[in-house]
C-alpha cells in the first residue's frame, strides 16, 4: 500500500506540474509513454490498481493527452507498444474521443471487438472542450472476440477518472469557500453550506471505494458497471454543487469549473447511470 501511496505521489507531482487544467502541450504526453511508463503498466501482473491510481490524478486535472483510451486498448491489446489509441466501444463512430492523433482504433460491431490500424479522423465540436472528438472512418481491421470485458475496463477507467475529478472539484469548492467572506465571515462558516459539503463528501467517499473495489475485484463484469454509474452520479451531483456554491464566478469561461461540469456530463450523457446499475444486477445473478 505505501508503495501505490509513493507512486500516486509522483504521478500527482509529474501532472501538477507538467499538465496543469486547460494544459494542452503534446511533450506530456510523450513523457508519460516513453520516460514515466504509465501505459506499459497494462503488462504488470496486476495492473488495475496501479492504472486506476493514474487515472484519478489525470482526471483531477482534466488531461487531455489520450491516457484512458490508450491505457484500456493495452490492456485488451498486449502488443500496442507505443502507438496511441482511441475506443468506439458503443459503435458509434461519429463522436469518438481523442481519435484525431489516434494510430488505433477499438471498435465494436455488435457485441464483437475489432482493432483497426486503417482510420482517417475528422476533428468535431463537443461539449467537453478538455476531451477532443472526431468522426471516424475505420477499415475492416481484426476480430478480437466479445467486447465485453474491453467495455468494462472503459467503465472502470472512466469511473476512476470522475472520481479524480470530484475530489479535485469538491477540493476546489472548500478552497473558495475558505477564502470567500459574507457579513464579514467565510462562507464555509455558514452551516447550511458546511451541511451541503459534507453530503458531496460521502458520495465522493462512496464512489471512490467503489472504484477500488472494482479495480481489485474478481468480478470485474459485476462491479465495474456499479462503480461508473456511483462515480458518475457523484461526479455530476459534485460539479452542478460546485457551481452553485462558487457563485458568479462558477459560471465564467476563465474559471475551471466549467470544465468539470462539462466533463461530468459528457460522461453521464454517455453512459447511462441507471442502466449500469440494471446491468449490474442482472449479471449478479448469471
Amino acid at each position: 500500500m505505501s508503495e501505490l501511496i509513493e507512486f500516486r505521489s509522483a504521478v500527482r507531482g509529474f501532472l501538477e506540474k507538467q499538465a496543469p487544467v486547460r494544459t494542452d502541450d503534446p511533450q506530456v504526453w510523450t513523457r508519460m509513454v516513453r520516460e514515466l511508463g504509465l501505459v506499459s503498466l497494462a503488462q504488470e501482473e496486476q495492473p488495475l490498481p496501479l492504472i486506476c491510481a493514474v487515472l484519478e490524478e489525470t482526471g483531477r486535472l482534466l488531461l487531455q493527452a489520450p491516457y484512458l483510451p490508450t491505457v484500456v486498448a493495452a490492456l485488451i491489446v498486449p502488443d500496442l507498444g507505443d502507438r496511441t489509441a482511441a475506443l468506439a466501444l458503443d459503435g458509434s463512430l461519429d463522436q469518438v474521443a481523442h481519435a484525431a492523433d489516434a494510430a488505433v482504433l477499438l471498435v465494436t460491431r455488435g457485441d464483437e471487438l475489432y482493432v483497426v490500424d486503417d482510420l482517417s479522423a475528422t476533428p468535431v465540436e463537443a461539449l467537453d472542450l478538455t476531451r477532443p472528438r472526431a468522426a471516424v472512418t475505420a477499415g475492416p481491421g481484426r476480430s478480437l472476440g466479445s467486447a465485453n470485458r474491453a467495455r468494462d475496463l472503459e467503465r472502470l477507467a472512466l469511473a476512476a477518472e470522475s472520481v479524480g475529478a470530484a475530489q479535485r472539484l469538491l477540493e476546489l469548492t472548500v478552497e473558495h469557500l475558505l477564502a470567500r467572506e459574507q457579513f464579514g465571515r467565510p462562507l464555509g462558516s455558514f452551516q447550511a453550506l458546511r451541511h451541503r459539503v459534507a453530503d458531496l463528501t460521502v458520495l465522493v467517499e462512496a464512489a471512490t471505494s467503489s472504484v477500488w473495489y472494482a479495480a481489485r475485484s474478481d468480478d470485474l463484469p459485476v462491479a465495474a458497471p456499479l462503480a461508473l454509474a456511483t462515480a458518475s452520479d457523484a461526479f455530476v451531483q459534485v460539479a452542478g454543487e460546485a457551481i452553485q456554491m462558487h457563485g458568479g464566478i462558477g459560471f465564467t469561461w476563465e474559471h475551471d469549473v466549467h470544465l468539470y461540469f462539462k466533463r461530468a456530463w459528457t460522461t453521464a450523457l454517455l453512459h447511462d447511470s441507471r442502466a449500469l446499475r440494471r446491468l449490474s444486477f442482472e449479471r449478479s445473478g448469471r
